[in-house]
């Protein structure tokens, strides 16, 4: 909106309050105007008006900026009411009354359907968010059929039993394409059972949370979610979990499952805060407890966690080696949301944070240790992902001809390559996070473009389909996506004909409309354009290691017909893809 339609709309919001305050009853018994019971009743009578509630808010980490910048270049923001896959209200998944079970009708799986949704769940959540404890879910899977007369402490067991059920049922339909019975059914009768301990400030209610987030992230689209893990990572705050004190004082076997619920809580923490460009728990520098080993010890047993190497068969234990892994780079992940996305700085001045940034990038990148192919495209999908997040709030001042801009529009089209391939492997769920980012990938893709047309390569051709593709599979199987489908579809088109008409040379590049309504400058920012000043010396410093050439970004497409031939109706099939929305989180 304008900023005079925004006024407007202000004064007629402020007049309807008016009007609601002086009806309000303010007679003997009745509560005063500004009790909460009458702020409560007009809130109510206000309804109608605001559909129920106030937007809820997405910071520029979310994407809403280059969504915005992006609507007003193409002229179309028919989809900018809500700018990225992410609802302000929750959105949960239909279910149908057969799976809904009543009151003590719990129904356990029988022992072959419970060993693979058990299967489901800890080869493919656990190795990502390895927070509950093997032995013990086996153990509950044991006595499953025991639900009566159940203490707290147990009704509690079986709780997160059905929950590791709901999310296994959820991992398998979509890695191996099986049908069994919905996620649903299982988290119906989860939430049976008492909820004394789930809902308690306990080391019980960090893991009953962290698995309701989990399988709220692939039942809703809801910003809510922001405010259950929030509330996970403040419990864990408030027993002193982020500091290593915490842990001496426990067994070695204890301590260790206390850390991996710490930092299973911290990943999903700062992936839900930094998706919706929202305040973290906790700042990065009052953490100080240490990762978890590097090892899965199957049985409780303290002298196997002191030395791993006591066990017969090591090639036996899983290792944590991904989930160490992606909490480093969410360490770094969290430095580029505090030193970038801040509202009391102008980017301008931020640049210089640029250089170091990038140098942890890579150190990172180059420290990994082996792992498993699907594992690698895990962690490679994530720090491109976190390349594309840097750099993406300084595309609007940076030089056209800067080499960071191409390293952006490369990351963000690796960030979808690498989503693909872990889809066409059948190797990695998603959650409404994931999507979201593949989403901006893709929008950022198209930003580069109408910032530096001569960057159009069949690389960049071939980055886009990635995206388009799984825009448009998901959104054939959840119709809420079928928006921002479109959107893309209709900026990726825009992106087309300003490439054609600047290669053409009937484009006046110097003058494109950008976020605010003011003009693309081509080359922008004097200050950029200084080569006596620091600002330039930083950007031109980090422009090679960062090169492309060598991956295939460096054949220019013949861009009088960019596009001819790629985006076929054979190739929007999707058969490489099976995309449900379900409950595999991103991590």
């Amino acid at each position: 909106m304008s900023k005079g339609a925004l006024a407007q709309r202000i004064e007629m919001l402020e007049a309807q309050l008016s009007d609601i305050t002086e009806r309000t009853p303010s007679a003997s018994g009745d509560p005063p105007v500004n009790s909460p019971v009458a702020l409560q009743a007009a809130q109510e009578e206000r309804q109608p008006l605001t559909n129920g509630r106030v937007s809820a808010y997405f910071g520029p980490s979310s994407g809403v900026t280059i969504t915005e910048n992006l609507s007003r270049i193409v002229e179309d923001a028919a989809w900018t009411d809500k700018s990225i896959p992410i609802s302000d209200a929750d959105q949960q998944e239909q279910r149908s009354p057969a799976t809904t079970v009543g009151q003590g009708d719990v129904v356990p799986p029988d022992d072959v359907v419970g060993m693979q949704l058990l299967e489901g769940y800890f080869s493919n959540m656990h190795m990502r968010l390895p927070f509950v404890d093997r032995a013990e879910i086996l153990q509950l899977h044991a006595r499953r059929s025991d639900s009566h007369d159940l203490s707290p402490q147990e009704r509690y067991g079986m709780f997160k039993l059905f929950m590791v059920y709901a999310i296994g049922a959820a991992m398998l339909q979509v890695t191996e394409r099986r049908d069994s019975t919905p996620p649903s059914a299982f988290f119906e009768n989860a939430i049976q059972f008492d909820d004394t301990l789930r809902e308690s400030l306990s080391i019980a209610g960090i893991e009953a949370r962290m698995l309701m987030v989990l399988y709220e992230l692939r039942s809703s689209s809801s910003s809510s979610v922001w405010y259950s893990i929030g509330l996970a990572m403040r419990i864990c705050t408030d027993f002193g979990m982020h500091r290593e004190t915490h842990y001496r004082s426990l067994r070695p076997y204890e301590a260790q499952l206390r850390r991996r619920l710490f930092w299973s809580v911290y990943v999903i923490e700062r992936y839900v805060s930094w998706s919706l460009g929202r305040p973290f728990s906790i700042a990065e520098e009052e953490i100080d407890a240490k990762l978890p080993a590097d090892t899965e010890v199957m049985i409780n047993h303290d002298d196997k966690v002191k030395d791993p190497s006591n066990v017969a068969d090591r090639a036996e234990i899983p290792i944590l080696r991904r989930f160490i892994a992606t909490v480093r780079l969410q360490r770094i992940m969290s430095c580029i949301h505090t030193k970038i996305y801040r509202v009391d700085r102008e980017m301008s001045t931020l640049v210089p944070e640029i250089s170091p940034l990038l140098a942890s990038l890579e150190e990172y990148k180059l420290a990994l240790p082996p792992l498993e192919p699907h594992e690698d495209d895990f962690i490679q999908m994530h720090w491109n992902n976190c390349i594309r997040a840097l750099l993406q709030p300084f595309l609007s001042i940076l030089n056209p001809e800067d080499g960071l801009i191409k390293t952006c529009l490369h990351a963000s089209g690796q960030t979808c390559q690498f989503f693909k391939r872990l889809r066409q492997k059948n190797a990695s769920g998603y959650s409404f996070l994931l999507v979201n980012a593949v989403f901006v990938a893709g929008l950022t893709m198209c930003f580069c473009l109408f910032r530096s047309p001569r960057l159009w390569t069949t690389s960049v051709a071939n980055d886009l389909r990635a995206c388009s593709s799984a825009l448009f599979v998901m959104a054939e199987r959840n119709p809420s996506l079928r928006k921002y489908r479109d959107g893309l579809e209709n900026t990726i088109n825009q992106a087309m004909d300003f490439v054609n008409e600047a290669s053409s040379g009937s484009l006046c590049t110097s003058n494109q409309p950008t976020a605010g309504g003011e003009a693309l400058q081509i080359p922008t920012l004097a200050i950029l354009e200084d080569s006596g000043n620091p600002t330039a010396s930083v950007l031109d410093s980090h422009a090679a290691p960062f090169s492309v050439e060598a991956r295939g970004h460096g054949d220019p497409l013949d861009v009088r017909n960019p596009f001819t031939g790629i985006f076929t109706e054979d190739f929007w099939t999707g058969d490489g893809f099976n995309l449900p929305l379900l409950d595999g989180f991103a991590w």
